[in-house]
């Protein structure tokens, strides 16, 4: 549980940023959780430091709360048996390599891309329709799988961008034990792809903070309007404004 100052602070900050003297500004806050099993943790602090860092115990603020009750463990019902038998083999890897989801943990087995965009005209997209739709994956992999179907489904030519990949090292063992397939083959995290695959409409995220002043920041996303050489042209999502995007090279 989070300590009492925290849920001030908060508390404080909500009334200032709405002008609004009632509690949290007068927003709805939720909180879960067992008093019971999540105290806040004090660095080496006694039981009663422990107790009164407690917002149940030390503030009014918990007055305001209204607290709601489960009563029913529904894990434990019959008809959950089998799931929970399911996640236990998984926990004890007894599933092997590739977890097989029960048809129950999702609502159909349609292609994702088709439900998101079957309905969108690329060709006259406009930001509004693209902003609110998303493909959520495991990993990064999936997810270029997933953007490469997506450019498929997209009309217009497609621009592939290439890295430069090489390693920082001038002894002959280094280059024959990291060829530039074997790099090129690579994708840290926060880095793009080797091959990068883009069209116009589609949408990218900035990986880094170019020009935060500008909103130009490490997640932000984009809609490309235009692809050159080096450079790629893109608007904001809300379509106000429209950036420049160079080359990079590290």
């Amino acid at each position: 549980m989070t300590h009492v100052h925290a849920f001030l602070a908060v508390d404080r900050l909500l009334q200032d940023l709405t002008k609004c003297k009632e509690p949290f500004g007068g927003k709805v806050i939720l909180l879960g959780g067992d008093f019971r099993q999540v105290l806040p943790v004090i660095l080496r602090g006694s039981r009663t430091l422990t107790v009164a860092s407690s917002l149940k115990k030390k503030h009014a603020l918990w007055l305001k709360f209204h607290k709601l009750y489960l009563t029913k463990n529904m894990r434990a019902l019959e008809s959950e048996r089998d799931f929970g038998a399911w996640l236990l083999d998984i926990g004890e890897k007894k599933s092997g390599s590739t977890i097989q989801l029960p048809l129950q943990c999702y609502p159909s087995i349609q292609d994702p891309i088709h439900q998101l965009y079957s309905d969108i005209d690329f060709s006259s997209v406009t930001p509004q329709e693209l902003k609110d739709r998303a493909v959520l994956t495991v990993n990064n992999e999936r997810s270029m799988e997933i953007n490469n179907k997506v450019l498929e489904f997209m009309p217009g030519n497609e621009t592939v961008y290439k890295a430069v990949d090489m390693i920082m090292s001038e002894d002959p063992e280094d280059q024959l034990t990291f060829p530039e397939e074997f790099l090129n083959s690579l994708t840290p995290t926060g880095f793009p792809p080797y091959e990068l695959k883009l069209k116009i409409g589609c949408i990218i995220m900035l990986l880094r903070n170019l020009a935060p002043s500008k909103g130009l920041c490490n997640g932000t996303l984009l809609i490309i309007t235009k692809l050159q050489q080096n450079i790629i042209q893109a608007k904001s999502i809300d379509g106000t404004e429209t950036f420049l995007i160079d080359s990079i090279s590290d």
